[in-house]
């Protein structure tokens, strides 16, 4: 990839103008083409030395601001899975609502991705960054001043596009630098888990002194400070010249292999394991001990996204993304399998600890293995998570009555294993280089 990376300045710096022309003939997506500008807007080989020297520090600076941007963002989203479901009278909604409420922001972002991403190549990384954070404000707001179940489901849309805008921007400012990728995607997850632990935390004390409503007007204020940082990003200019709007975007855009394997990993883990665990407890100790263990478990994986993103990120830039990303899925499928035996703490280890270094893997392998461009890939590969995210917690309310918890741990790991292994049959997989 630093071999592709060389090329792509070199076509924009010293290449003559009939393989300029051949360059630009490339069907590229509108999306590609805004990463390619914006790895083009670094500066050339050819530069000072003091150009040079400042140039990794400008990649890493963005990619801080837009990561911290995200991870403050989501104090108010944070905060309302714990405030909402116990307090849904105070909200002017019944417990139904809660339900609504809770899944709208990941069902809205699964049809919009590509719409985000076409917002994005028109206006500019910043700008996009900038107006992300003003919606997610209004967002945190809306759940202190708003009342009933139509005024803050339209709080939760509005943050649902929010979370996805900034989750692309930094996924763009992450790819960059293509060598680095796993390392930056890596420090960018870890950041963003930040955001939600202190409202975890801080703000649930505070919730319970100021109130569940008024608590999310004090995380408006602290989340302002995001407004700054998203300002103090590099211009729309330094992402490159204008390019033509692209075409319009699928809500269900085709899926690659490597899409249908994070939609089942969504599914597995974020539906089958995290709305079973706590049951599966309960069959083997009492109720409440069952409830302490699957919290302490489902907690453990944002300390385990903090931890095993960057640490994934980097052991992927220096022995390429395939080694980690083989080693991470063994881990998955070991993990339902022992699930599924019964070996409930140590199959629940592996899968967290898997789930936090897939979060980094993922969006690497994909930027890895793009041909050019990587914002409309990325944006359909998170289109497909949240897919297989809302899909299984559904299948699995409804297959529960059916089959044990056990019988569908096992069935995931066979099917992840098989997603897997045609993964890698595919040509991609077996020709890219590291």
């Amino acid at each position: 990839m630093r071999r592709h990376f060389v090329i792509v300045n070199d076509i924009s710096n010293v290449a003559s103008e009939r393989e300029l022309k051949s360059f630009q003939a490339g069907q590229l997506s509108a999306a590609g083409r805004l990463l390619r500008d914006c790895v083009n807007s670094q500066p050339s080989m050819t530069t000072s030395g003091e150009t040079e020297q400042n140039k990794p520090d400008t990649g890493w600076r963005s990619l801080w601001l837009s990561s911290w941007a995200l991870s403050l963002s989501l104090f108010g989203d944070a905060l309302i899975y714990i405030v909402l479901p116990v307090n849904a009278d105070l909200f002017g909604i019944s417990l139904a609502w809660v339900g609504v409420l809770l899944a709208a922001n990941r069902i809205i972002r699964t049809f919009t991705y590509g719409f985000v991403a076409q917002l994005g190549e028109r206006i500019g990384l910043k700008n996009l960054c900038i107006l992300a954070c003003c919606t997610a404000i209004l967002s945190t707001a809306g759940y202190g001043f708003l009342h009933g179940g139509w005024p803050l489901l339209g709080s939760r849309v509005v943050w649902g596009l929010s979370y996805a805008g900034l989750l692309l921007v930094t996924f763009a400012y992450a790819a960059r630098d293509r060598a680095k990728t796993g390392t930056r995607v890596g420090v960018s997850r870890a950041i963003e888990q930040v955001g939600p632990l202190l409202a975890l935390t801080v703000g649930t004390w505070l919730a319970g002194i100021v109130g569940p409503r008024d608590v999310f007007l004090y995380l408006t204020v602290a989340a302002l400070i995001t407004l700054p940082m998203a300002f103090i990003l590099p211009s729309k200019s330094d992402d490159g010249p204008p390019v033509a709007p692209s075409a319009r975007p699928s809500m269900f855009p085709k899926p690659d292999r490597f899409d249908i394997l994070i939609f089942w990993m969504g599914a597995g883990i974020d539906g089958v394991f995290t709305l079973t665990i706590v049951i599966m407890f309960a069959q083997q100790t009492s109720v409440e001990l069952a409830m302490v263990s699957g919290g302490l478990i489902l907690a453990a994986r944002r300390i385990a996204e903090m931890v095993a993103a960057p640490a994934s990120g980097a052991i992927a830039d220096k022995f390429g993304v395939r080694r980690p990303l083989i080693a991470s899925s063994i881990f998955v499928v070991a993990g339902f399998v022992l699930v599924g035996m019964g070996w409930l703490v140590s199959g629940s280890l592996l899968i967290v600890i898997a789930r936090g270094a897939l979060g980094t893997l993922f969006p690497a392998a994909v930027a890895h293995f793009a041909p050019a461009g990587v914002l409309q890939p990325l944006a359909r590969n998170q289109t497909w998570r949240d897919i297989g995210a809302a899909a299984g917690p559904l299948g699995t309310g409804v297959l529960i009555g059916v089959f044990s918890p056990e019988i569908m741990h096992l069935a995931i790991a066979v099917i992840y294993a098989i997603s897997f292994i045609w993964l890698m049959m595919s040509p991609i997989w077996r020709c890219a280089s590291e």
